[in-house]
């Protein structure tokens, strides 16, 4: 078996979400020949979100050892290294290269007062960035630490993504790229570079001397140093290419190039995207992002109201309840019993706002309407409706913004159950297509990769060889008209709370 192995090539993808680390050997088809994955440790307190950037390397580089032993896969064998990672957030580092402190994740509030100060003065870089500011990206991060943590703001000597931590790790060069510099809201859409004037909008211009290197997704920028080699058990001097920010990787591994189909990521956030031909003003839009090709760009929506919903009830009630059941047992047992559920009879809704979501101000995790009759199934099936319905909000914003699509793709947590496709199939009232494989964002790295090392001559080409449809799920009309009801009475509830 190993002896086969070792006569093959392969990509290890490295895909750092923010709740789960993954590793991954790729094979030049497609086909994931080995996967590890870690978890990552926030430390949350009350609305900061951080992490601790060393122990996140020191996690990834002793999971890729152990990946390469239980594959038994011959390092030299390895042709290219590629890393994506959530998005947002912001990792800091001094002049030795060392962290200035810890990381500052997506889902960090810290700013958002700062935001709103902003939006009433009229402070806004939207007509450059073609995003609308959120608390978890790089510029009103940086002001509150300007502001509040002045020693480390003064210590920052290079601003990093976490993807781009990890790459500096193991090549010891800076670098970002055009997905994640857009997605994070400190390039101008409009030259496709770092612009000075939205710092100085803002009272940060000294940052800009700070910002890396911008490549593209596919460009080799460096290579494995001698110590990461050592820190990794991979061989110093294989390519490492510049990457993509997690969600455009799920696009990618989720066979879209063109703009017949929505991206929809149900994970730890709701992303909701299309790609575009041309950049346009959507305020309805939350962001748009420049595309791995450089030439077109993604519209999306989205905000943490996804497949997270359903974890938190697992962990955080059934779990700490003395549940004993492994994962995969309770999500059969779950959808077993929430397919007798009669739809039509329902009457529990859910409100997915466990974190803070663009789509509402007021409203917060709700269940509504329940009564002695619902027992614990009816809770869980109102999680998997209520989540679909804020992804149709996301949605409805991108169809308000002129990015209309026939059909949907689906990655994440979701997509691992056939029920709740068939749910979002249903509440979408649109096809929905999930791939051969789980884990979409490997897929969509090693795609990239795939270009950069010459595999395929570009996205396209790579795509089509290795992207595989799994299953298609068509909506129900009976059931696609009765969710249309329960939808607008959801959208009058929430209007009712946002008044």
């Amino acid at each position: 078996m190993k002896e086969s192995k070792n006569k093959c090539k392969y990509f290890l993808s490295i895909d750092n979400g923010l709740s789960v680390g993954k590793i991954a050997l790729v094979d030049l088809d497609g086909n994931i020949i080995g996967i590890s994955s870690f978890k990552n440790e926030l430390i949350n307190d009350g609305c900061f979100s951080e992490l601790d950037m060393e122990l996140l390397y020191n996690k990834t580089a002793n999971v890729i050892k152990e990946l390469i032993k239980n594959t038994g896969v011959n390092p030299s064998n390895i042709i290219s290294v590629g890393n994506s990672g959530h998005g947002g957030g912001i990792y800091l580092l001094d002049n030795c290269g060392k962290p200035v402190r810890n990381a500052i994740s997506s889902m960090d509030c810290r700013a958002e007062e700062l935001i709103s100060e902003w939006f009433k003065k009229g402070i806004d870089c939207y007509t450059k960035t073609y995003t609308h500011l959120w608390s978890g990206q790089i510029i009103p991060i940086l002001y509150w630490l300007k502001e509040n943590e002045t020693t480390s703001f003064e210590k920052i000597s290079m601003i990093l993504f976490c993807k781009d931590w990890i790459k500096f790790k193991l090549t010891e060069k800076y670098s970002t790229d055009y997905t994640d510099a857009s997605n994070g809201g400190v390039i101008n859409l409009l030259t496709k570079n770092y612009d000075n004037s939205l710092y100085e909008l803002y009272d940060i211009g000294e940052i800009y001397d700070k910002l890396p290197r911008i490549y593209r997704s596919e460009d080799v920028f460096g290579f494995i140093s001698s110590k990461a080699a050592e820190e990794t058990g991979l061989l110093e001097g294989i390519p490492v290419v510049s990457g993509i920010v997690d969600f455009v990787a799920c696009m990618l591994g989720s066979g879209i190039y063109n703009s017949n189909a929505y991206s929809v990521v149900s994970g730890t956030w709701s992303i909701n995207s299309a790609v575009k031909s041309e950049l346009t003003l959507s305020p309805e839009i939350m962001g748009t992002v420049i595309f791995p090709d450089n030439k077109r760009f993604l519209a999306m929506d989205t905000s943490p109201t996804s497949a997270v919903n359903l974890e938190w009830f697992l962990s955080e009630i059934l779990e700490k309840i003395g549940l004993k059941m492994n994962r995969k047992q309770i999500y059969k047992r779950i959808d077993e019993e929430i397919k007798k559920i009669n739809i039509s009879q329902a009457n529990l809704l859910y409100f997915p706002f466990i974190y803070r979501s663009k789509l509402v101000d007021k409203m917060r995790g709700v269940f509504f309407g329940f009564d002695a009759s619902d027992d614990i199934y009816d809770f869980i099936y109102s999680i998997y409706e209520g989540v679909v319905f804020a992804h149709l909000m996301h949605i409805n914003n991108l169809r308000k913004g002129g990015v209309d699509c026939k059909k949907v793709v689906i990655s994440g947590g979701a997509a691992n159950s056939h029920l709740w496709c068939q749910i979002f199939a249903d509440i979408l009232n649109m096809e929905v297509i999930t791939t051969s494989t789980k884990e979409v964002g490997i897929l969509g790295l090693a795609i990239i990769q795939a270009v950069g090392m010459g595999i395929y001559k570009d996205l396209k080409e790579a795509i089509k060889n290795m992207v595989k449809v799994k299953c298609v799920y068509n909506p129900d009309r009976a059931k696609a008209e009765i969710y249309s009801k329960r939808f607008k009475e959801y959208e009058r509830i929430i209007s009712l709370v946002e008044k």
